[in-house]
């Protein structure tokens, strides 16, 4: 699918891309179950080609001068963000479901995300990036990290406008507001105060100090990622800060090639996608007992 989508961009010539997922997920991402089980096997050579793949199409697609856009019809999830989120225009629907879940099986978020994530404002991203956690259309709109709402029933207008009309101008005569409120803009300031912090252990503590519901759960959530994960994760988007998209997306190749080394990916996709136990072992096995500093490392490896 990416060598193929890479091929898109190289005959486009100026024309329109218009790309909607078939099914109920516009596009969740690569095949983790087999870069986990090519891991398991000591093969490096599979995952390595995939992410030079994945990355050097994100990176393409960045740069990529004509119209590309995404109508985001279901889940999008990871290396779904990838193929959509740096093109032109992102149009969200009321199936649009938003996650960067890496930390969650014992990766990071890559594909160039934490370059747009660093960017949202009040730490939303940061949220996004170290508790995986999912959020609709209403919660892309308000970070910016969609253009416009437009319902599926009016997908048929949207793909007839974008043959002849600009992008900005079709899609602006079809938005609506979202039918449902995001959950994002209610705890808005709750997590601008608690993710504000550079050390992941502090954004947890905040998190419990401020003992609302909301920051409790979300103290919870962080807590049962994997620690690696959501250390590196969160070194990740703060350096992204001030870097531009290249400097960003090369480091995650780096990162990946670290990453395949490290016994939180296959064992969190085991637990996610193999057994389905939903009970990862991760190691080591809390923020306490992976610093900082540590996750810093990875960066500069």
């Amino acid at each position: 699918m990416i060598n193929g989508l890479s091929r898109a961009l190289d005959i486009a010539n100026g024309r329109r891309i218009l790309l909607r997922g078939e099914g109920r997920a516009f596009c969740a991402g690569g095949d983790i179950k087999a870069q986990a089980q090519a891991i398991r096997n000591n093969d490096m050579a599979g995952p390595t080609e995939y992410f030079r793949d994945e990355y050097g199409f994100n990176a393409k697609l960045f740069h990529h001068a004509s119209p590309y856009v995404s109508y985001l019809n279901g889940i999008v999830m990871g290396g779904g963000y990838g193929v959509s989120g740096h093109g032109s225009h992102l149009v969200a629907c009321e199936s649009t479901q938003f996650a960067m879940p890496e930390v969650k099986i014992g990766f990071f978020p890559d594909v160039g995300a934490v370059y747009h994530l660093a960017r949202v404002q009040n730490e939303l991203g940061t949220y996004m990036a170290l508790t995986g956690n999912t959020v609709n259309a209403a919660d892309m709109l308000h970070m910016g990290l969609a253009h416009g709402y437009v319902p599926a029933a009016s997908f048929d207008a949207l793909a007839e406008g974008l043959c002849t009309g600009a992008p900005d101008d079709v899609i602006a005569s079809l938005h609506v507001a979202p039918g449902v409120d995001g959950l994002l803009r209610a705890h808005e300031d709750v997590i601008a105060r608690c993710f504000a912090f550079d050390d992941a252990l502090a954004i947890v503590d905040a998190l419990k100090t401020d003992g609302s519901d909301f920051a409790v759960s979300t103290a919870a959530d962080i807590e049962a990622r994997s620690p690696t994960s959501v250390r590196v994760a969160l070194s990740h988007i703060r350096a992204a800060r001030n870097e531009g998209f290249d400097t960003v997306i090369a480091r995650d190749f780096s990162l990946s090639q670290r990453f395949l080394g490290v016994p939180d990916f296959p064992e969190g996709v085991r637990a996610a996608v193999i057994d389905k136990d939903r009970n990862p072992r991760w190691n080591p096995r809390s923020l306490a007992d992976f610093t900082q500093a540590q996750a810093g490392l990875y960066l500069n490896s």
